[in-house]
């Protein structure tokens, strides 16, 4: 148990260190080092966390809002900070590579969108000449920004060469008239232990897209949500249609009303199940709802089900890998 705890604080020190070099392990596919953080022309930054010699695809991976890579990281037996998912894929022959916004940046608009398919682009050219099938994937933030730019690929809006197969997103918010209406009726009512800083953020992030006092009908939500949780079709999701699509999520509602005076109407769990069943109903059989229970855990070991931690980072690795290789 001291082992587990020392390592877990050894984790958070280390992710803070983003501009460190990190040696990588090798692998059946590439015994390449990860390498270090790059700031993109675009303005964002990037680093290659592995690359094999020949690569046949590339997993794009962003954490969330205020996150760093090493939140995707654990550590090996010598205590080296390694990306979990990137052995697995390397040994497919797929390259890992993650993504962040400027720090600050929540939510952005079509420029923002924009500016990821550029630094994936930007990224990429540093390891192949190819263009290469793409999955796209991220916790929280990082995840509406992967769903984002699966959209604009899937409605035909993409200039890059590497073409999105398959996204992902692990507890994402994704319909911004729900989380917009949610924080308004959290910072009215500032129940105890809510957390009102967060719901101040939120709604100012949210009011830049779609305006003050929108509706479900509103055009400005419905041109910039990535998900119209009320309309027929979904709204930007139905860009959707045609992509292999996985939104994971742990539901708690326990912990969400012991801890953070919350209901299921604030759980971004309502909008991975209103992504998938629509998705579904619309004749998408690659669309998958994964539900977690227990699994949610911070590196510092605190409980909080709004985690990357709830994914089965081997098993999503095969999931990658399946619709990569085809």
């Amino acid at each position: 148990m001291k082992q587990t705890r020392l390592n877990i604080v050894m984790r958070r020190f280390t992710s803070l260190l983003l501009c460190a070099t990190i040696a990588a392990r090798p692998s059946v596919a590439t015994s390449q080092a990860t390498s270090p953080v790059v700031r993109a022309s675009t303005g964002w930054a990037y680093r290659v966390a592995s690359r094999p010699a020949q690569p046949r695809g590339v997993l794009v991976l962003m954490p969330g809002f205020g996150g760093t890579f090493g939140d995707f990281s654990d550590f090996d037996s010598a205590g080296t900070e390694r990306p979990a998912l990137a052995d697995s894929l390397s040994s497919a022959g797929i390259a890992l590579v993650m993504i962040a916004p400027p720090a600050g940046v929540l939510f952005g608009g079509a420029s923002h969108v924009r500016q990821l398919e550029d630094t994936i682009v930007e990224a990429l050219r540093t390891f192949s000449d190819h263009a290469l099938p793409l999955a796209i994937g991220g916790f929280s933030a990082g995840g509406t920004d992967a769903i984002l730019l699966a959209e604009r690929c899937g409605a035909g809006a993409c200039t890059m060469p590497h073409t999105v197969k398959a996204v992902f997103e692990v507890d994402a918010p994704l319909d911004w008239y729900r989380l917009w209406d949610n924080s308004v009726l959290l910072l009215a009512n500032a129940p105890p232990r809510a957390n009102v800083t967060e719901a101040k953020l939120l709604r100012t992030a949210i009011e830049a897209r779609i305006g003050r006092q929108p509706t479900r009908t509103s055009p400005a939500y419905l041109a910039a949500s990535p998900l119209a949780s009320r309309s027929r079709d979904g709204g930007n999701a139905r860009a959707l249609t045609v992509l292999a699509v996985r939104a994971y999520t742990e539901p708690d509602v326990q912990w969400w009303m012991a801890n953070r005076s919350g209901d299921y109407y604030g759980m971004n769990a309502l909008d991975a199940a209103s992504l998938v069943r629509i998705l579904q109903l619309r004749g998408n059989t690659r669309a998958e709802l994964i539900v977690t229970s227990g699994k949610g855990f911070r590196p510092d070991g605190a409980r909080h089900p709004h985690s990357w931690s709830i994914v089965d980072q081997v098993e999503l690795a095969r999931w990658v890998v399946s619709h990569l290789s085809n």
